[in-house]
């Protein structure tokens, strides 16, 4: 037996306490005692026979501390101990007939411990349906520090327990396989060998994506916060500077110092009004004093809010001391001082409205919306009439004042139509403000994702004023979450182009410090939390910024994205994968991506993000092309000129190739036209020249037919790329040579006439450097009909 559990021990709701785990067909030890489900610190196996191998200590299951674990663990190794139990069947289970030992069970409880441990640690959901395949894959990486691939299988076994056994699990288990069609020895190598899961974004998607995003940024988003500083603007004015007293935490502070306040009386019902007895504080007229005429509900009674409640306790105290202020309905606002509501538009007389908007009209810098394409809501170019009332009259109350569809509506409607000229217009998107404000959040939080190599975690902690000096450098400080609880601030150094997108988010929200939140700030009638608060689903507003930006090509110019799953993990390794092919890119890598050093500022996980996979092997060979297509510019400068620029057994094709180049250049006028155009040139060089491989004693024209390289291969293995290491730039029909590579045939010519000028070679190594020094001759006679040339 065990001792009591010295934390809280939840019930099973599939298993009763007192069901023995050993039983069944097992040759049970006469006398001893078998324990029951609802032991939660251990279950020995006293009742079994030991073998003589294992101590004591270790012949028991022993289970997480932290209450939630503990009860999976104990569920799962039941069922394990248990195979074909009516309880498992019960549940829909049906396993082999045989049980899993007891040692198999103690192992499963132990990696449990440590997942359990793990979970804690990170703050992992409780519902195990929350956790995605990424979080999985997460706890793996970081036990990958330090285990081996056989203990790192064993671990994905004892995930998949929780998928077996899903049914029988209190709350559930795993809805899904992590790793889906994969065996826990390939997931157990993967991981350890740093070959990530994760995903990285095609090219296709990646460049048109960041594309679309800088253009919100740059071009859309100072438009969008302008309509919105605007609207926010006739919002304050409509309301005046009561405007303010309307947020919650002012409403408490106001009727906190008036409760303090010894003069302050209750205003309370004089005498019986509309079902109120006399003596019934009067709520709604204090709730008006309190906003300055904005609301009547900071005490309204059907709300479940908390605050209201204080709030209402807090009068309701003063009224039961007997500090009141008998008062008529009639006399509640003016005994209180509450200013009556400005007059709105509708109130106005249709002579006063006319003249304002004639005035309003009149002024050439005030703008007017325009819709800027046809849809339900109107025609292209026809005005916006409810925001163009909030601008005219300085007010979001609808007062129909230019659709209501008669006379007078429909001659405001004709002043402002001969009034629109192209450099007073202000075209507005269909749809409403928060739409808009919701693309440039994503845009912003897509290019900062892509080039910084954040976390989603690490980017919705950014606060702030964050841009900082790091090294010289400009960088962005934020917290790193994952794997450390003591959630440093840290610093990824930045471009210029992502401070940019910084500023804009930073503009952009409302929250106090955090420059990623909800769209809407919190509401003072509802709990803390249900509108407003620092961060927002990043995968949501990710498929809803390609959904909105492929709705919009024929407006915005922009290139179709396709269709593909962007999710905010994969933007990290993406551009893990294109930092890794510069110089030195492990080591950046390791910095910004803020991995444990294991060796020079990066680890075995660091190259498993930068490791090429086949969404990008393709976009880098198109580097390849367009870098040797680059090279060739200067010899297609030359060769317009009529001069050779190339020699060696290939030299004729080269230079038919370059001339194919010119001749279309020059039979096309608008080719010809952009003949100073570096990048025109780079692209039908590209295209010509596609299978052009640069080399430092030679270039390779790559054919595999006439390959001289392919002849030290296995037949099997010829034909699928150049050898260079291996080229004879003298007999290849697909070597040329250039001035570029002159030097090194030169420094070679004179060293063999240097080692032939020796008295001691024997006759066989005199005769074969003769012979070299013959094929380098040859070769170096050619470059001086190019120095001629040039």
């Amino acid at each position: 037996m065990t001792t009591a559990a010295a934390f809280q021990v939840l019930p099973s709701q599939t298993i009763p306490d007192d069901t023995p785990v050993l039983g069944g067909r097992r040759n049970l030890i006469p006398g001893a005692e078998v324990p029951l489900f609802g032991q939660s610190g251990y279950w020995p196996g006293d009742c079994l026979r030991r073998p003589a191998n294992r101590v004591k200590s270790a012949w028991r299951a022993s289970f997480p501390t932290d209450p939630l674990w503990n009860l999976r663990t104990r569920e799962i190794a039941f069922g394990m101990l248990n195979s074909s139990h009516k309880i498992l069947r019960d549940a829909g289970l049906f396993f082999r007939a045989e049980n899993w030992s007891l040692p198999s069970v103690r192992q499963m409880c132990d990696k449990m411990r440590l997942i359990a441990t793990w979970a804690v640690e990170q703050q992992m959901p409780h519902d195990l349906a929350a956790w995605a395949a990424e979080d999985w894959q997460d706890y793996l990486d970081h036990h990958a520090l330090t285990s081996g691939t056989s203990t790192l299988a064993n671990d994905v076994l004892t995930i998949r327990r929780l998928l077996d056994f899903a049914p029988l699990l209190t709350g559930g288990g795993l809805s899904e396989d992590p790793w889906p069609g994969k065996s826990a020895a390939e997931v157990a190598e993967r991981t350890y060998t740093g070959e990530l899961s994760t995903p990285s974004i095609p090219p296709a998607i990646w460049w048109p994506l960041l594309r679309a995003a800088w253009f919100y940024i740059d071009d859309m988003a100072p438009q969008i916060l302008e309509r919105r500083d605007q609207q926010a603007a006739a919002v304050a004015a409509s309301a005046g500077i009561r405007h303010q007293t309307h947020r919650a935490r002012d409403i408490d502070v106001k009727l906190a110092a008036w409760v303090q306040d010894p003069a302050s009386l209750v205003p309370v019902h004089a005498r019986d009004f509309r079902g109120y007895p006399a003596g019934t504080v009067m709520w709604s007229t204090l709730s008006l004093w309190l906003t300055g005429g904005v609301s009547q509900g900071v005490f309204k009674t059907g709300r479940d809010s908390g605050r209201h409640q204080m709030r209402r306790r807090m009068v309701q105290q003063l009224a039961d001391a007997g500090r009141v202020r008998p008062v008529t309905a009639k006399e509640g606002r003016a005994a209180l001082g509450v200013v009556d509501q400005p007059v709105r538009g509708r109130n106005r007389r249709p002579d006063d409205l006319d003249a304002q908007v004639k005035k309003w009209l009149a002024d050439p810098a005030n703008r007017i919306p325009v819709r800027r394409e046809s849809s339900v809501h109107g025609p292209a170019g026809e005005p916006v009439w409810l925001t163009l009332e909030s601008r005219v009259f300085g007010t979001v109350t609808r007062a129909n004042v230019f659709t209501s569809g008669t006379a007078r509506t429909r001659q405001r409607q004709q002043w402002v139509r001969e009034a629109i000229t192209e450099d007073r217009t202000d075209y507005i998107e269909d749809g409403d403000l928060e739409h808009a404000l919701r693309m440039v959040r994503a845009a912003c939080y897509v290019f900062i994702a892509a080039l910084t190599l954040m976390r989603d975690s690490e980017l919705q902690e950014i606060e702030r004023n964050s841009i900082v000096e790091h090294y010289g450098s400009p960088a962005i400080a934020s917290r790193k979450v994952k794997h450390d609880e003591s959630r440093p601030r840290l610093k990824w150094w930045i471009t210029e182009p992502v401070a940019q997108a910084v500023a804009v988010a930073e503009r952009l929200s409302w929250h106090d410090s955090h420059i990623f939140a909800t769209l809407a700030p919190p509401s003072g009638f509802l709990p803390e939390g249900t509108r407003g608060r620092a961060g927002f689903d990043a995968f949501r507003d990710i498929d809803f910024f390609i959904e909105n930006i492929n709705k919009t090509l024929d407006r915005t110019g922009l290139e179709p994205i396709p269709e593909g799953l962007v999710r905010p993990h994969m933007f990290r390794k993406t551009m893990a994968i294109i930092t890794a092919q510069q110089p030195d890119g492990e080591i950046a890598l390791g910095i910004q991506l803020k991995h444990a050093a294991r060796r020079a500022l990066a680890n075995r996980v660091t190259g498993g993000y930068g490791r090429m996979d086949a969404n990008w092997s393709k976009e880098f060979d198109n580097q390849l092309e367009l870098a040797a297509a680059r090279r060739l510019v200067e010899l297609l400068k030359a060769r317009r000129q009529g001069d050779p620029v190339a020699v060696g057994p290939g030299a004729a094709r080269l230079h038919a190739g370059l001339d194919k180049v010119i001749k279309a250049m020059d039979s096309d006028p608008h080719l010809q036209a952009q003949i100073a155009d570096e990048r025109m040139q780079v692209s039908l060089l590209r295209d010509e020249f596609a299978q052009l491989h640069f080399g430092t004693i030679n270039h390779c024209l790559w054919q595999a037919s006439t390959a001289e390289c392919q002849n030290q291969l296995p037949p099997e293995q010829r034909g699928k790329q150049p050898l260079l290491g291996a080229c004879q730039p003298g007999k290849c029909r697909n070597s040329v040579l250039t001035l570029e590579n002159a030097p090194y045939w030169i420094a070679e010519e004179g060293d063999l006439q240097d080692t032939l000028r020796r008295e001691r070679l024997s006759p066989p190594r005199r005769e074969s450097i003769e012979i070299r020094l013959t094929e380098v001759q040859s070769v170096t006679a050619q470059f001086a009909n190019l120095q001629g040339a040039h």
